[in-house]
């Protein structure tokens, strides 16, 4: 796991440093109080250490020395000093810090907490710098890597598009208006948002000074999400992009939220709409079936009436866990409300996904609900369609008619 390391030589300090980290994190926290400490903890686990918090006068270091070891195990590093001191902070600034904050109780808190949460998401991400420059695009990138963002370079629009397409976790690009080739960046980013819309890739547009303000303009109606004029300072250029990058957070946490259903994690209904259509296509294409499973849980209701709907809650829970257990990462796994959940496989023959299924209600059979002393023995129902249809609606039918013939024979059976 991932940790923050904070490096502190006031013991009351340290631990309010501590408590007030804890509030707003459940990240693990390593701490160490002295420059000898600090040697011999990143000598065992700075690959550990996704960002420190840095006392800048630390007990035992001459001064910058901690700042200087943290940089060069590449460590994304925000600096505190008692007082603001404009000759540190220029001094920090040469050194490509992070960040350089007052250690107040309180002091910043919001901002540094911000942070620290998108330094951890950095590490999950990538960048792209679009640039004619090899020199400004090197700068730029080590800037990148002390906020935790890996980067990748090109400078012209052919490679920024390839680049794109086979690196996934691009998900900001900063873009100069001079790049190598016939267009400009401005140019780009039209092209790029032709293929990569505003709610999956963030754009940065770079005008150099002394350029009319008309050229940002252009920046934002072509698609980017923001712009920056060179020269600017590092905390300018940070800000921007935790701006850009959190807008896309929050528009990927909504797009999460309106497909999952809360309770189970388990994909919803709207969900199966959609993602069913590209299975649906596939199979079209390459003239093959679909196997659509509507699973129902046997007597729910009396589970409900008898145990009460925090149990009942509990027993979907358990159902979907062993739904996402049963089958691979690719099926489509739902719940489609209730106590009514769907899956639905490609590339099984019928005699292979009855076996699947009939192993799924074996199992959920054989797992009885039991928490501080209450039983429950569970069954499932379902209803098994093997073939294709142009729409999930049309198959979802068939399905449950067969789910309906299951519930009359007897409950507890699959039918096919």
């Amino acid at each position: 796991m991932k940790k923050i390391l904070l490096i502190e030589d006031n013991p009351q300090l340290l631990k309010n440093k501590i408590e007030e980290l804890r509030k707003n994190f459940t990240y693990s926290i390593d701490s160490v109080e002295n420059f000898e400490q600090l040697q011999e903890y990143l000598a065992i686990n700075k690959e550990n250490v996704f960002i420190a918090l840095l006392d800048y006068f630390l007990d035992g270091a001459m001064e910058g020395q901690s700042v200087d070891l943290l940089l060069e195990h590449k460590i994304p590093t925000i600096v505190y000093t008692q007082e603001y001191s404009a000759e540190i902070r220029e001094i920090l600034l040469d050194k490509c810090v992070f960040e350089y904050l007052i250690k107040k109780p309180n002091s910043d808190l919001l901002y540094s907490t911000r942070l620290i949460e998108r330094v951890y998401k950095n590490s999950f991400i990538k960048a792209l710098i679009v640039d004619g420059s090899e020199t400004f695009r090197n700068k730029l990138a080590k800037n990148l890597k002390q906020f935790g963002l890996d980067s990748l370079q090109s400078s012209d629009a052919k490679t920024t598009l390839e680049l794109l397409k086979t690196h996934a976790d691009i998900q900001l690009v900063l873009i100069d208006l001079d790049i190598s080739g016939d267009i400009q960046g401005v140019e780009l980013v039209e092209d790029i948002r032709e293929q990569f819309p505003s709610t999956m890739l963030g754009i940065l547009g770079i005008t150099p000074h002394g350029y009319n303000s008309q050229l940002s303009i252009e920046f934002l109606k072509k698609g980017a999400n923001d712009f920056i004029t060179k020269p600017f300072v590092k905390e300018q250029l940070n800000l921007r992009i935790m701006q850009v990058l959190e807008v896309l957070d929050t528009i990927k946490e909504k797009n999460i939220e309106a497909i999952i259903d809360p309770l189970t994690q388990l994909k919803n209904r709207r969900a199966l709409e959609t993602e069913s259509k590209q299975m649906i296509q596939s199979a079209l294409i390459s003239n093959s079936r679909l196997s659509v499973a509507m699973i129902d849980i046997d007597h729910f209701k009396q589970v409900n009436d008898t145990y009460g709907h925090i149990i009942g809650d509990d027993v979907l829970r358990l159902i979907s866990q062993i739904l996402k257990s049963n089958f691979r990462k690719k099926d489509l796994i739902t719940r489609n409300g209730g106590e009514e959940f769907c899956v639905v496989l490609d590339d099984l023959s019928l005699k292979k996904a009855i076996d699947l299924f009939e192993n799924l209600r074996q199992k959920i059979e054989s797992t009885p609900y039991e928490n501080e002393g209450v039983k429950i023995n569970i069954t499932v129902s379902i209803g098994l369609f093997h073939g294709i249809q142009n729409d999930i609606t049309s198959m979802l039918i068939l399905a449950d008619e067969k789910l309906y013939m299951a519930k009359n024979n007897g409950r507890n059976k699959l039918v096919s």
